[in-house]
């Protein structure tokens, strides 16, 4: 901190620091914490200081799948209309539902060709995303155009078990805790670690073209 401010010919005190900048500070602490009590203490009022913005978070997903496979059938590919497969993938960041793996969706990243999934990383996430393909029930993660792996959906069955591409046709529901460590996952910027891991385990032979997901 202290070394940052130095840098920056600012004064190494916080509170001094909204002080000298209440004027261009107070907008932002309004906008980004939503609160005024921030702005009124430090303009030497006595209150609290309170911090109301909640953590970043993955999206809320609806308990029963049956709810995703719904919203699924209704997804219309916004680039075409013909009668064919979709991979409707569901981006478990922002909530933007996009068409997976398929040329009608395909757009221009640096000069190469990009699926949906791979093109909407790089404006949501900065190349890093986090993605439910919800007619194969199973979570992508990309943390570029060419790293990525598959892991199990947060939905398991009445036995505790997941089902990889719908295969047995069991009902499922949502499971909190494994949400919840995807969610530590995406906060804790580990998806490329476990991507790294993800892949020493299953020891892929060949090289799966990641940036047309």
């Amino acid at each position: 901190m202290e070394a940052l401010c130095s840098y920056l010919a600012l004064p190494f005190n916080v509170f001094q620091l909204f002080q000298d900048y209440r004027d261009a500070v107070s907008p932002m602490l309004q906008r980004w914490c939503g609160s005024p009590s921030i702005t009124k203490a430090l303009q030497g009022k006595t209150q609290t200081i309170r911090y109301p913005r909640r953590r970043n978070r993955l999206i809320d997903l609806p308990e029963d799948y049956s709810a995703l496979l719904n919203k699924a059938s209704h997804f219309q590919c916004p680039k075409s209309t013909v009668d064919e497969r979709k991979h409707p993938t569901l981006c478990l960041v922002c909530g933007a539902m996009l068409c997976s793996q398929s040329s009608c969706c395909l757009s221009q990243l640096d000069g190469e060709d990009v699926g949906a999934c791979t093109a909407h990383a790089a404006t949501c996430g900065a190349g890093v995303g986090m993605f439910l393909r919800i007619r194969e029930c199973e979570i992508v993660l990309m943390a570029s155009k060419t790293r990525g792996s598959t892991y199990p959906a947060p939905y398991l069955d009445d036995y505790g078990e997941t089902d990889p591409h719908l295969g047995r046709g069991n009902p499922l529901h949502l499971c909190p805790e494994r949400y919840r460590k995807l969610n530590q996952l995406w906060q804790q910027h580990c998806i490329l670690e476990e991507i790294a891991r993800s892949l020493e385990v299953v020891n892929v032979m060949f090289a799966f073209e990641w940036q047309l997901v």
